[in-house]
């Protein structure tokens, strides 16, 4: 009779201690919120599956421009771990007491990239855009590469003469947006980030330097009152694993 209490004891404890372990894993790997630039997508997928078969949590990405994740952050939309194309929108939300770690990442570079038509247009510099009859992609600015490609135009003393002549067609959201445009010959020419154009395999004509676009930097920051714990833990996996995005020609933050 005691050796069978032992037993119902003993099958209590370990039932106990699976609901206790299991209730804690629950909670410890609940799913991350991320909101990271567009642009990102590809290596970033390829990071969130190998993340959740080595460590069995599973992140939820929200892809968009900057700007726009920054707008959706500010209003309270759940996000565990922010990733901007821009630098400014991390200390945007620093300055506001939201970040709680913060990270650079990554580097880049705008580039010009045209399509079979421009080709046929002869477009080989952004002076070429210029011209009569060019139709040009030039992202809103709540896209990073749209702020930069103005400073990029503006260095080269042609902004003005585009706007005037009304060659900028379209004003993509979205970095992706611009280089499919390209890509489907729907302008002859658009910026795009370095990265991008490697993305979807478009050779570049141009490419700027920080010095013309104003330095590109691609930061990480854990949001406060979110999963802080398992954000920062993703955030250090994704800086030791930059080699997925230097494979499209991302630069790593030295």
């Amino acid at each position: 009779m005691a050796r069978l209490i032992c037993v119902f004891v003993l099958a209590a404890l370990v039932t106990s201690a699976f609901f206790m372990s299991g209730y804690a894993s629950s909670t410890d790997q609940k799913p991350l919120m991320l909101d990271s630039g567009a642009g990102l997508k590809k290596p970033m997928d390829t990071l969130i599956e190998k993340y959740h078969k080595e460590k069995g949590v599973t992140v939820i990405p929200n892809y968009g421009s900057a700007g726009g994740l920054y707008a959706q952050i500010e209003k309270g939309q759940p996000c565990d771990l922010f990733l901007p194309a821009d630098w400014l929108y991390i200390d945007k939300l620093k300055n506001e007491g939201k970040i709680v770690d913060s990270k650079k990442f990554l580097r880049d570079h705008v580039v010009l990239i045209v399509s079979k038509t421009g080709e046929k247009k002869g477009i080989k510099s952004a002076t070429d855009l210029t011209k009569d009859g060019m139709t040009v992609a030039v992202c809103d600015k709540r896209a990073p590469v749209g702020r930069y490609t103005e400073n990029v135009l503006k260095s080269l003393g042609i902004w003005d003469t585009l706007q005037k002549k009304g060659n900028i067609k379209a004003q993509p959201v979205t970095v992706n947006q611009a280089a499919l445009m390209v890509r489907n010959d729907d302008v002859d020419a658009a910026f795009v980030f370095s990265s991008t154009a490697n993305l979807y395999g478009l050779h570049y004509a141009e490419k700027y330097s920080p010095a013309q676009s104003g330095d590109i930097t691609f930061g990480l920051g854990t949001i406060k009152g979110g999963n802080e714990a398992q954000a920062k833990n993703f955030m250090d996996y994704l800086i030791q694993n930059a080699g997925e995005f230097e494979r499209y020609g991302w630069e790593r933050y030295a």
